[in-house]
């Protein structure tokens, strides 16, 4: 090959068959558009279920009964490690809410509940070989405040509708957990 015109002869072979490659690789990667995406198969979602609307009348009632149960928590000595509240009765009843508790001892729990006569508060501690429940009927004519032992980690507490057929009058319920 040191002839004449034989690098030359070489380096245009080595390029034919180089480009030759790359055509064909490239070739077998075309790409086909299939159109418009195709829907899935079978969609078994069920909208959401609707919450019935809310009476005019019975949220005024509500509004009122809130700023009165917002009153009542508000006498509950210490610092708030926790506090919340919920409609006892109606159309999206309930509270579910978590904290942490920074250190053990003995912790004032508030309760109390307007528009009704009673609600029925839970409250669980995860105490590390298990969870502690407590069930607390709250008579919604008296604000009730209990002394209550817990452990430091993590505490929630939750309103649930004791009639689930029952009316919806605008009660609310609430707790708030200080401590000392």
């Amino acid at each position: 090959m040191s002839g004449p015109g034989g690098t030359k002869t070489v380096h245009c072979a080595a390029a034919l068959v180089v480009g030759t490659l790359l055509a064909v690789g490239l070739g077998a990667c075309a790409y086909e558009d299939m159109g418009d995406p195709q829907p899935a198969a079978a969609q078994t979602h069920k909208p959401a279920p609707t919450m019935p609307a809310k009476d005019p009348g019975v949220l005024g009632v509500e509004a009122r009964n809130y700023a009165e149960l917002h009153k009542r928590l508000a006498g509950a000595p210490g610092s708030v490690l926790l506090a919340d509240a919920g409609p006892a009765d109606g159309p999206g009843v309930g509270f579910r809410k978590a904290a942490t508790l920074k250190t053990s001892g003995p912790h004032t729990v508030t309760l109390t509940c307007v528009g009704g006569s009673q609600a029925q508060i839970f409250l669980a501690q995860d105490t590390g070989s298990g969870t502690e429940h407590m069930s607390f009927k709250v008579d919604c004519s008296e604000t009730q405040t209990r002394v209550v032992q817990l452990q430091k980690g993590y505490i929630s507490a939750q309103l649930t509708r004791s009639d689930p057929t029952g009316a919806w009058t605008g009660a609310v319920a609430g707790i708030k957990i200080t401590a000392k």
